[in-house]
């Protein structure tokens, strides 16, 4: 049963990758008002609310918190060089680094209960992946929607549903600036949800088999061929975390030295 669960698992995440790709081949290499670029680019927002929900999963049943922060933590840094290239947009960090201060966030808001410097910590780490963080507002207020969520399925929802609201308005306040004429308008409008609805019809149903018993809790156990499996899986682990500053770089080079 629990090698079905993480072979699951790991489908959606290979799925969430693929869909990220698909976002940045269309900011890199297409024009952002033609229609194909739109449908990459909605199809790419799978890939926020589901490592958004993932992460607080990641967070209760990580083996080891400090090393589940200092594996974002790395390769954020590793990819930030890839990621000014590929996106040219100064003083933004990549996606790992809004990981990593949702994680910061997740550490707050369950430690430091309490705590008279929670909220301020809370508000502050808000703020930093706002307006110095790829994913903006939307990732920690996902993080804490599927924080909120923890342990009611049905309430999962919300956090899909959240990133579906904010990208319609974010698509609405677009289309008005642009000035776009109604097809094309709508067409923007359908685009953006393509990804979160995907994920809520994909990765909200799959929730149920992810229910896993607290790592942390076992006892340390002699070498098995489960516990060999253990440790493919975090070779396999460390694939989801490296594809992103190798796939960003690859992009880079396609454009640079192939389609020029």
């Amino acid at each position: 049963m629990r090698k079905s669960v993480l072979t699951e698992r790991s489908r959606i995440k290979l799925l969430a990758l693929l869909c990220m790709t698909l976002n940045h081949f269309a900011h890199i290499f297409l024009p952002g008002s033609s229609p194909l670029a739109m449908v990459l680019t909605g199809i790419g927002y799978f890939t926020a609310p589901v490592m958004c929900m993932y992460l607080v999963d990641g967070y209760f049943y990580t083996r080891s918190r400090r090393k589940y922060l200092r594996r974002l933590a790395v390769t954020a840094l590793l990819s930030q060089l890839p990621f000014w290239l590929a996106f040219r947009i100064p003083f933004q960090l990549n996606m790992l680094f809004s990981l990593t201060f949702c994680l910061l966030l997740l550490t707050v808001a369950e430690e430091m209960k309490g705590s008279p410097y929670r909220t301020p910590l809370l508000a502050l780490l808000f703020f930093v992946c706002t307006f110095f963080s790829d994913w903006s507002a939307f990732a920690p207020a996902m993080v804490l929607l599927f924080l909120a969520a923890r342990g009611v399925r049905e309430k999962k929802r919300y956090g899909f549903l959240f990133a579906m609201l904010g990208l319609s308005i974010d698509a609405v306040i677009t289309g008005f600036a642009l000035q776009e004429p109604l097809p094309l308008f709508c067409f923007r409008l359908f685009s953006v949800n393509a990804g979160p609805l995907l994920a809520l019809l994909i990765a909200y149903p799959a929730e149920p088999a992810f229910t896993r018993p607290d790592p942390r809790a076992e006892a340390p156990q002699q070498e098995t061929p489960a516990s060999a499996s253990s440790r493919a899986a975090g070779v396999s682990q460390w694939f989801f975390y490296l594809y992103y500053p190798l796939h960003l770089t690859v992009l880079v080079l396609l454009k640079h030295f192939v389609f020029v």
